[in-house]
């Protein structure tokens, strides 16, 4: 009910409120008078004392302990008083309501005492608040003790019947105790009132304030719900009228207005939606002739493609027969330069064969989305094909190959021809840009759920400003066009579109002329 009704939580939190907030104040003002009344107490107690010790004054003077005695017995016989004593200044009790106690001595450390001889010298004098304590009795009821000092004035130290001596401040201790006890049950009878006038008060306050939340707040607002519920339900012809001039009732015409305004807007909609279902069949029919063009263009760029590869590789390789052939015979006859323009002629033919390769390859995967057949690998046994695959290709540069591939490297989920394309055009690539005598390694570990191989050369490096465009198609570095290293700039363009298509990361750390690490990192699950 309370999640649901907005009158019910307004009751229950603004009751909540009112409730701590009455509470708060009756808690505050309970304890402001009972520390009133407390420390009321306490000057009572002290005065009380003080009309005592001058009450038994005459009688110390003249050392009259008989007559101290007999006062202190009648005074601890009436109901306001505990207990009284009077200690003399080793603690010996020689005046108290109690004669058995007369001549004892108490411990210093208790509660009494701990006020004035918590140091070593003790306190010769007590603010009114140092004078009382609050305690509980071993009969589990409080009381109030007062500790009265019984100082050496100049009538003591001067009487001619006993003698103290000048410098000596304090001659004793009067200690007064006063139950507390119907003290407290008063108290509690006046809190129990409180608490009562309390709940009185909040109860009424809680009910009329809930009245007016039903009468100004809920039923209004139920209204507006059942008129919400008749628009869900399709009827737009509802009205709520009977508007009040709060701020309810401005919401109510507003709601009457919204669905005059709803009732309008669904018309104009209606009449929107025929003419969009004529707007659709038009744009239907046009995007199904833009389609049938489209199709059609497609199949004239495929056809384009096939012919270009099959003219190009046809025209390429009658002029790589013809090289082929005429070195064959007998160049002695050439002269240096016709024999320098044959083999360029051979090899750059071979190259323009590459980048035919290449661009098509590309062009297939861009307009493909390049499928791949997803089957378990081992890694290992890729990457040894190929090692295998370039090894002659290295030694022609003398260059030295290392291969480190654990045996208990796990599967992985991938396309086994698309794994061989990577890895055959990063070591290719690293065999290319490594000068003679250097070498290449490729080094495989298993780390966080993923298998780590790093391509490590020893080549030319690249530049730190080229890094980040490597991967872009077409890009070379400018360090490798210097070196006049052939190239297109597309394979890591495709060993890229492999690794992320598998899942995977790749990263490239080089320094110019020490050579560089291109590490590929690929999941395991």
């Amino acid at each position: 009910m309370l999640r649901k009704s907005l009158a019910a939580k307004l009751i229950f939190y603004i009751g909540l409120v009112l409730f701590l907030t009455i509470g708060f104040f009756a808690y505050i003002n309970t304890n402001a008078q009972k520390k009133l009344l407390i420390e009321e107490m306490k000057q009572n107690g002290i005065q009380l004392g003080q009309m005592i010790e001058k009450s038994i004054s005459h009688d110390m003077l003249t050392a009259q302990n008989d007559r101290i005695q007999k006062t202190l017995e009648d005074i601890g016989n009436s109901e306001v008083i505990e207990n009284i004593r009077i200690f003399d200044k080793n603690g010996t009790i020689f005046g108290s309501n109690s004669s058995e106690e007369i001549g004892s001595s108490v411990d210093r450390t208790t509660e009494a005492c701990v006020i004035c001889h918590s140091e070593e010298k003790p306190a010769e004098t007590l603010s009114s608040a140092g004078m009382t304590r609050i305690f509980k009795t071993d009969r589990d009821y409080r009381v109030l003790g007062i500790i009265n000092p019984i100082y050496n004035e100049p009538k003591c130290f001067n009487a001619a019947c006993h003698f103290h001596p000048q410098e000596q401040r304090v001659l004793g201790v009067m200690d007064i105790l006063l139950p507390l006890g119907r003290f407290d049950r008063q108290l509690k009878a006046s809190q129990r009132q409180t608490v009562l006038y309390f709940l009185f008060i909040f109860l009424i306050i809680a009910g009329g304030m809930g009245l007016l939340i039903h009468m100004f707040v809920n039923r209004p607002i139920n209204s507006l719900i059942v008129g919400t519920r008749k628009i869900a339900e399709g009827d737009l012809n509802y009205r709520l009228g009977n508007h009040h001039s709060d701020e309810i009732g401005v919401l109510g015409k507003s709601f009457d207005s919204m669905i005059a305004e709803l009732k309008k807007s669904r018309e104009e909609i209606e009449q929107w939606n025929i003419k969009l279902k004529d707007e659709v069949k038009k744009a239907t029919e046009n995007l199904e002739e833009a389609n049938k063009k489209l199709q059609e263009l497609d199949s004239l760029k495929s056809n384009f493609m096939r012919k270009m590869e099959h003219g190009l590789r046809s025209h390429i390789g009658v002029i790589q027969s013809c090289v082929s052939m005429a070195l064959k015979e007998d160049i002695s006859t050439f002269s240096d330069v016709q024999a320098d323009l044959m083999h360029t002629a051979k090899r750059r033919s071979t190259m323009l064969l590459e980048v035919l390769d290449d661009i098509i390859l590309l062009s297939y995967r861009l307009s493909t989305g390049a499928e791949y057949f997803m089957e378990s690998v081992q890694l290992k046994d890729v990457l040894q094909n190929v090692f295998e695959d370039l090894k002659v290709q290295a030694q022609k540069k003398t260059i030295s190959m290392d291969l480190q591939v654990p045996t208990d490297l796990p599967q992985i989920q991938a396309d086994r021809e698309a794994l061989e394309e990577v890895f055959s055009n990063l070591v290719n690539n690293a065999i290319k840009y490594t000068k003679e005598n250097g070498t290449v390694s490729l080094s495989v570990i298993e780390k966080d759920k993923a298998i780590k191989i790093d391509v490590v050369d020893t080549g030319i490096g690249i530049a730190a400003e080229d890094l980040p465009k490597i991967f872009n198609e077409f890009y070379r570095a400018s360090n490798a066009k210097l070196n006049k290293i052939e190239g297109t700039g597309v394979g890591l363009a495709i060993v890229k579109e492999i690794v992320d298509a598998h899942r995977g990361e790749i990263r490239v750390q080089s320094k110019l002329g020490k050579g560089t690490t291109v590490t590929v990192l690929l999941p395991t699950t």
